[in-house]
Order: C-alpha cells, then sequence, then structure tokens
C-alpha cells in the first residue's frame, strides 16, 4: 500500500546508515581543544573529514578505525 507520501509524487525519506560526528563532538569525547583537530586536519592527520555545506563532518566508523591504529603502534 502506496504511503502518503507517495501518494503526493515525493520520494520516499531513507535514513543514514552511519553516524556523523563533528569537530566540536570530537574534541569534546577526547578532552582536546578543537585547534589541535583542525591543525591535525591541515597537516593530514587524524581521521577522514568531509565538508557538508560550511561543517565538517567524520564518520564515526573513520574516526574508530583512526584511533584503533594510534594504539595498535
Amino acid at each position: 500500500m502506496p504511503t502518503a507520501t507517495e501518494d503526493a509524487g515525493q520520494m520516499p525519506r531513507t535514513t543514514c546508515s552511519h553516524a556523523w560526528i563533528s569537530v566540536d563532538d570530537l574534541a569534546e569525547e577526547l578532552q582536546i581543544p578543537k585547534s589541535t583537530i583542525y591543525g591535525w586536519k591541515t597537516r593530514g592527520l587524524g581521521p577522514t573529514w568531509t565538508r557538508v555545506g560550511k561543517h565538517l563532518r567524520a564518520r564515526r566508523t573513520d574516526i574508530d578505525a583512526w584511533l584503533n591504529s594510534l594504539s595498535s603502534t
């Protein structure tokens, strides 16, 4: 049975399968200044960041993989 959204000719909404983390969130989690994270990004260190509009976001899985790589050295 079609949903009300489909009846109106709109695409059904889908949810993102992964969590996105902001610079603020990561800084709070690691208890470090945001400037440290921005410095890592500038030097090509840290997790992979994606610009979403004017905001930087990293996938939770990328952050976890990066943190795990630090503890294995």
